[in-house]
Order: C-alpha cells, then structure tokens, then sequence
C-alpha cells in the first residue's frame, strides 16, 4: 500500500538517494553497490547462487560491476519515479514480471536486500532516515515480490 510511504518520505528518500547516488560517482556507485550485496550474501548466503551468471564468485569482474549498477539504477529509476505514480506503477509491474522468471528469487530476498541497504546507507550518508527509508524501500520491494514465493 502506497500510503506507508508517504509524500515527505519520498522527498526525504529522494534528497538523500540524490546525495549519494550523484550520476557522476559510478565508482561510488559500484562501491555502495558492492557493499550491499556483500551485506546480502553474508545474512542470506544462500541468494548468493542467485547471481552465477554475473560472476558474484568474481566480484571484480566487469559483469559482476555491471550487475551492481544495473541493480542500483533500476532502484534509481524508481525512486525517481516516486512523483510520477502512473510510471513508476507500470516500472513496478514490469521489474514484477521480470523477477517470476528469474528461477528462486523470492520475497525474503527482497526483504532482505531492503535490510541491506538500511545497514549500508548510514554508513555513506550522514542523515539517513531509516524508518523512511523501510516504508518507502518495502512499498516498492512488495510491489515486485507480491507473486513470488515468501
């Protein structure tokens, strides 16, 4: 339910992804990228084998670089997307059907790539509001896992 994130939790998650995701830091973002998913795999090891074909077990292989950005701006685009609700629902729908085929994605992985950033983020911004960041985070994250397996 969009209503859990709310219109001043959009533009605080905006201000503060817009602060530290500057398009002109791609090592930044490979960086805070990199962090998260390390994040992911050490509380959910086994999402880990999710990501063989963008060779996790070479995480500095231009693939597995490429995976990490590619992940973080499609959190981009959504999150600025946040003032255009007719978008951003058509971009949920579509990152949705997209995720049905990937063979064991699930809602916990979701749920937990959302903890993810909330332990990576405070550590790269100096005002981050976490409890903005779940409503927001998990509005989203539940819009694309609803038809996946928990």
């Amino acid at each position: 339910d969009d209503d859990c994130c709310s219109a001043e939790d959009r533009r605080e998650i905006q201000h503060i992804w817009d602060t530290v995701w500057s398009s002109s830091f791609t090592d930044r973002k490979v960086a805070i990228a990199g962090a998260v998913f390390k994040d992911l795999f050490h509380h959910y090891p086994s999402a880990k084998g999710l990501f063989e074909r963008v060779k996790v077990a070479e995480p500095d292989s231009g693939e597995y670089h490429s995976h990490l950005v590619r992940v973080a701006n499609g959190l981009d685009l959504l999150i600025n997307l946040f003032q255009d609700t007719q978008v951003l629902d058509k971009q949920l729908a579509h990152l949705a059907e997209q995720h049905i085929l990937r063979k064991g994605v699930t809602q916990q992985f979701f749920k937990g790539i959302g903890e993810s950033f909330a332990r990576v983020f405070p550590q790269v911004s100096s005002c981050f509001n976490l409890e903005a960041w779940n409503r927001c985070f998990h509005t989203l994250a539940d819009r694309i896992s609803r038809d996946l397996p928990h």
